[in-house]
């Protein structure tokens, strides 16, 4: 038998032994007072030895922490009470706050925690993706000044252009000065009013191939605000194969032949001598038939350049081979000279013409990167209509168009309404002559798809921070060979896209350094830790507004706010009930009754 139960048994015992007495007391007198402090002086004994326990529902007040992040101000938190923390690599000074060198470590280390104060620019997606389920709320910094979003091509051909395309939020009181910088001149440079957000886009041709990295440099008056990396690699492009077919070989045909002969560009050129009869020519490449064209020989091609007379003179069976080369990704280019079309292909683009003016040269702009040529030494009369389905590549300041494009299948169709571009080299203007047929065969070639696709995560990987790396592999049957700084690393395969596989590095050196996936190398640009931080920062800034957003419609820990506990009833209340009741028992007995 348990003891509470063996001392109320006791207490029973004792009350009747006091009642007895009592009920045959011979002094009557104050009778069910003497009762009624017996039963509390016996209750109260024994509530001594056996205390009276119950359970009771308590609010339980979340452990909170403030949590100081990059950007937050010491003013801002010197005068809060609570628990201090500040997430590396904040270095918020005369806080008394305890260092976090990791956020997840911190968090398990302490289970205790179920609320956080965020202050600063606040969290990247990795870190709030371990605040799930705590109770959190934000206290924002003041938005940064600076690029606060950026992309561009990492790597790119020869024959492209390069752009670099942004917004920068000028918060302060004065204007900036932006400017994309590289290889000792500046490209371009915008002006930013203050207090206020600026879209800016530099494009640029680079001419050397290899890696390279500019600069987008912030400027107030005097001062250089920031300086940021911007690498990029061009690398040769692949030598787009040429097809040319000629109705008679001008000059046009023969300054281009040799342009393409000399930068290595393998070609054919088939001019018509009379009917069914031909003239050919195969440089850097090997002889094939080409007597008659077909779907066969045109596979072999990535562009087609042939003037509209001998597009009209072909057989109807080789127009047919044309047009299905075009929907399987050929690229067509035709010289038109006359205002009528004489074939369907370019009937497609409406010309008319235009008075030329005597003796005056034709200025040339190219409408993707707002290059301008020197003047080409010609009378020009006819051009294009502008047209919503095709694209113009090269008009004049007024905008009248000489060159357009339309896209047929996979392939492309270009038109262009220059006879005479060879009047460049003939005025020593090489450059513009290059420039312009580079452009246009890029622009109409067949395009290839990469065997090989390397995506690096995050978008500025930086030294000592993991870095992911996502590659897109033609077969999915072999575990590819990846290295970084020629250590070998462990790829996982994705299982719902089995071609696809990554792998995590954490890089030691900044600077341009190689990824080999087998056979292949690729360049990788590693980040300095203080470079691009005001992005970095905005990114913190959204990402932690929106996680907070989203807490208002997910279930968190922060919602179990009490809990269930056993209290005891002070034994001092019945200790002086006791002492009460046994001191009127006395004072009766010895007093009153005397």
């Amino acid at each position: 038998m348990e003891f509470k139960y063996i001392a109320m048994l006791a207490g029973l015992i004792l009350l009747a032994f006091l009642l007895y007495k009592e009920l045959h007391r011979l002094n009557k007198a104050r009778l069910i007072w003497r009762i009624l402090a017996s039963i509390i002086a016996v209750s109260c004994f024994v509530l001594l030895i056996v205390p009276i326990r119950y359970k009771t529902y308590v609010p339980q007040n979340a452990d909170e922490v403030i949590l100081i992040t990059t950007g937050t101000h010491p003013d801002s938190v010197s005068g809060l009470k609570g628990k201090k923390y500040v997430l590396s690599p904040a270095n918020i000074k005369n806080t008394k706050a305890i260092n976090v060198p990791d956020l997840s470590y911190f968090l398990k280390s302490n289970p205790d925690i179920w609320k956080l104060s965020v202050y600063g620019y606040g969290l990247n997606a990795a870190e709030l993706a371990q605040l799930e389920g705590y109770q959190v709320t934000f206290h924002p910094a003041a938005s940064p000044t600076g690029i606060i979003s950026a992309n561009w091509p990492g790597k790119l051909k020869t024959s492209e252009s390069w752009q670099v395309q942004g917004i920068y939020q000028n918060s302060g009181s004065e204007t900036v000065k932006l400017l994309l910088k590289g290889l000792g001149k500046t490209v371009d440079s915008i002006v930013i009013g203050a207090k206020s957000n600026k879209t800016f886009s530099f494009k640029t041709t680079p001419k050397q191939t290899g890696k390279a990295v500019y600069e987008l440099i912030s400027l107030q008056k005097n001062d250089t605000l920031a300086k940021e990396p911007v690498p990029v690699e061009v690398v040769d492009e692949a030598p787009m194969k040429v097809l040319l077919l000629a109705a008679f070989p001008d000059f046009e045909y023969k300054f281009l032949k040799n342009w393409l002969y000399e930068n290595q560009y393998p070609l054919a050129f088939r001019s018509r001598i009379s009917k069914n009869k031909y003239a050919f020519d195969f440089l850097n490449t090997d002889s094939i038939n080409l007597n008659r064209i077909n779907t066969s020989s045109l596979k072999k091609f990535d562009v087609l350049v042939i003037d509209e007379e001998e597009l009209a003179a072909i057989s109807p069976d080789e127009k047919s081979s044309i047009d299905l080369a075009i929907q399987n990704g050929l690229g067509l280019l035709i010289r038109v000279a006359d205002l009528k079309a004489s074939t369907i292909l370019s009937g497609r683009f409406s010309r008319f013409e235009s008075p030329a003016l005597k003796g005056k040269a034709l200025n040339l702009i190219l409408t993707a990167d707002h290059f301008k040529f020197n003047p080409l030494p010609i009378e020009q009369a006819l051009f294009l209509k502008s047209n919503q389905n095709d694209q113009p590549l090269v008009m004049d300041p007024n905008g009248k168009i000489v060159v357009s494009s339309s896209i047929n299948g996979y392939g492309k169709i270009l038109i262009s309404t220059l006879s005479s571009t060879y009047h460049w080299m003939l005025s020593e203007q090489k450059t513009d002559y290059a420039t312009f047929w580079a452009k246009l065969l890029a622009n109409a070639a067949r395009k290839r798809n990469d065997r090989l696709t390397v995506n690096i995560m995050p978008q500025f990987p930086v030294i000592n921070q993991k870095m992911r790396i996502i590659t897109d592999l033609e077969v999915s049957d072999r575990i590819p060979t990846l290295k970084m700084d020629s250590i070998l690393l462990t790829p996982r395969q994705n299982m719902v896209l089995p071609f696809q596989w990554d792998a995590f590095y954490w890089p030691q050196k900044p600077g341009w350094t190689n990824l080999q996936v087998d056979q292949t190398i690729e360049s990788v640009y590693i980040y300095k830790k203080n470079e691009w931080q005001t992005l970095k920062n905005q990114q913190k800034l959204s990402e932690t507004h929106q996680f907070i957003r989203n807490l208002n419609t997910i279930e968190n820990k922060s919602k179990v706010t009490g809990m269930v506990i056993e209290e005891e009833v002070s034994i001092w209340w019945f200790f002086a009930g006791f002492l009460l009741a046994a001191a009127f028992l006395w004072y009766e007995a010895r007093i009153l009754t005397g």
